[in-house]
């Protein structure tokens, strides 16, 4: 599971379209669906503004907004491409209660990250 698929579990949970949460406008709706397709990459800030719309539109009390903000942003850096910062959301995974994450983290244990795009000869950064 990337976090993609879980923000679409969240928002399939709740019966909300993508449209929905498009015009909360924090995010757009393309924004939304690239993000669900594993497309781009949510930010933190993102996600905790996700997070903190579910809880002031009472979908979620604070505690489980927390909580999910913690699942959220664990199950994204054990995505990322570095493995220091993978590693570390591995540990942190298993250090935590949410059951979803621990499972998520036992399956990253193997995680290889694709390959980065080798930039041509004589391009600058």
């Amino acid at each position: 599971m990337n976090v993609g698929s879980r923000l679409k579990s969240i928002r399939n949970e709740l019966n909300l379209s993508q449209e929905a949460l498009g015009a909360q406008g924090f995010v757009s709706t393309p924004g939304w669906i690239k993000f669900e397709n594993g497309q781009r990459i949510p930010s933190d800030r993102m996600l905790h503004r996700f997070v903190s719309w579910l809880m002031r539109d009472n979908y979620y009390n604070s505690t489980a907004a927390a909580s999910l903000l913690e699942e959220l942003l664990t199950i994204k850096y054990l995505g990322d491409r570095s493995a220091f910062i993978r590693k570390l959301a591995y540990y942190y995974a298993k250090s935590i209660l949410a059951r979803s994450v621990v499972l998520v983290s036992e399956d990253m244990e193997t995680y290889k990250p694709a390959p980065r795009r080798n930039r041509s000869k004589g391009s600058k950064i």
